[in-house]
């Protein structure tokens, strides 16, 4: 079966367990790269500082 989120995928690929996540090179590059278009949890974006917890900070109108 080949269900199962990008994200999911690239960490299987990785052979990342959760606890392993924060300290992967290779998935923090991935995530950097695809952050905007695929799932990503958000607790890791925002471990990496990848997210804002504002949604409109930084937005001009």
């Amino acid at each position: 079966m080949e269900g199962g989120t990008s994200f999911e995928k690239v960490v299987k690929e990785l052979r990342l367990s959760p606890e392993e996540y924060e300290q992967s090179i290779p998935l923090k590059e991935w995530v950097r790269r695809n952050k905007d278009d695929k799932y990503v949890p958000s607790e890791l974006l925002k471990a990496w500082g990848f997210a804002d917890d504002d949604p409109l900070a930084g937005r001009s109108y």
